[in-house]
């Protein structure tokens, strides 16, 4: 079950400027980073399991339950960390680069950037992380099952009986074919093969992820009927899968406007000038006089601005959105780079890279709440790493324009 998530990088093979560091363990090449949401989740395994395993094996002392807790929590992560671990090796085999996995609440971040030349190579991929986990749930059921034979304590048992049902519930709810599921991710696989065009596969993808929804939502409401209280939840994840179903839809379309563009195609001729990112935000709408702060390159009406730290590196891009939502008495305290996005949050890229790429990479979910007002924007670095502009979603749109104008080719 995967989710994807935009690096901060741009494609693999170019420069981007400021480096990022992260914090992770490396497994087989692959640097395993937990985001804050896995973080919860763990937390939440910890509450779960400290009141139901006392409940279905009373009269264990405090060890042994804080023991089959800590077990309890290994195996979820684990769990996770070995779904997307296989879809990472799958994909590097395909000659996708792909070095870090990132696992938050509802699993790994990471599957969904890969850029995969084949409809032979996107279905091992998408297939190697549920196979890897039916895999692991049989095997944990062998073991629980001969751990019992030879009389191990009943913690130990449910611990590897916890194991299996994790594993198989994560390998069968990701072979769904909904959207961001490996199960839609097949399903575009097979009609890409069919068909021998991405986009109609994208389409064909997507409006498969669609009837998933309708299928689950007809199920919640069937459970509702029963007096099931959980056909609430399968009907707000149906409706979820329906509203992404479409926006993939809407992405497949653009992508195939996009075709044959690059950044620079787009890419604004006047030039811009970092901000410097410890100013307050007094400072920085006063510093030209009423109004001229927020004015762009050439008195072009900017809407975002990137920042620079003390040492001249990137330090994040802030947005009139982000300056609006900041009360005006905290204007005269309230540097930018504390409301700006940071610049590990931000997705930077080169004026050579395809938009398609870029697109991809752009249509993810927020990591942090500001974030939610930098979707949809790009630092643009030169070969040697320094700034060469910013690219907004309204350059996103007018790109859309452009491709429709010259389909396949470049405007300059």
């Amino acid at each position: 079950m995967t989710m994807t998530r935009t690096p901060g990088t741009a494609p693999a093979g170019q420069g981007t400027g400021p480096e990022r560091r992260r914090n992770g363990v490396r497994i087989a090449g692959f640097s395993i980073r937990l985001t804050t949401g896995a973080y919860i989740l763990a937390m939440l395994a910890v509450v779960v399991s400290a009141l139901s395993l006392r409940a279905a094996a009373p009269g264990r002392s405090a060890n042994a339950y804080a023991a089959a807790t800590a077990g309890v929590v290994v195996v979820l992560l684990a769990s996770m960390i070995g779904h997307e671990l296989a879809h990472a090796a799958a994909a590097r085999r395909h000659g996708a680069r792909s070095r870090e996995i990132s696992i938050g609440f509802f699993g790994g971040t990471t599957h969904g950037i890969y850029q995969l030349p084949t409809p032979r190579a996107q279905w091992h991929v998408a297939a190697a992380g549920p196979a890897v986990s039916l895999a692991a749930a049989g095997i944990s059921v062998a073991a629980a099952a001969g751990l019992s034979a030879l009389g191990a304590g009943q913690l130990t048992v449910m611990v590897f009986a916890v194991a299996a049902w994790i594993n198989a519930v994560l390998g069968m709810v990701s072979l769904l074919p909904g959207a961001g599921q490996d199960g839609q991710r097949i399903v575009r696989a097979l009609a890409w093969a069919r068909t021998g065009d991405p986009v109609h596969a994208g389409l064909a993808s997507a409006r498969t992820g669609q009837v998933t929804g309708a299928v689950l939502a007809a199920a919640g409401l069937v459970a509702l009927a029963l007096g099931y209280i959980g056909g609430l939840w399968i009907g707000l994840i149906s409706l979820l899968m329906i509203a992404a179903s479409r926006a993939e839809a809407r992405q497949v379309l653009l992508t195939a406007a996009l075709s044959g563009l690059r950044v620079r195609d787009i890419l604004p001729l006047s030039p811009v000038t970092a901000t410097h990112s410890w100013q307050t935000v007094r400072a920085f709408l006063d510093s030209a006089g009423p109004g001229a702060a927020l004015a762009g390159p050439a008195g072009s009406a900017a809407t975002a601005f990137p920042l620079r730290d003390f040492d001249g590196r990137l330090a994040g891009i802030l947005t009139l959105s982000q300056l609006a939502a900041l009360r005006a008495d905290r204007c005269d305290t309230t540097r930018l780079s504390d409301i700006a996005t940071p610049i590990a949050h931000v997705v930077t890229t080169m004026p050579d890279e395809p938009l398609s790429d870029l697109l991809a990479r752009m249509a993810v979910r927020p990591a942090i709440p500001a974030s939610l007002h930098t979707m949809g924007h790009a630092l643009v670095l030169g070969d040697d790493g320094a700034l060469a502009g910013v690219l907004t979603p309204a350059d996103m749109a007018r790109a859309s324009q452009i491709g429709a104008l010259y389909r396949g080719g470049r405007t300059r």
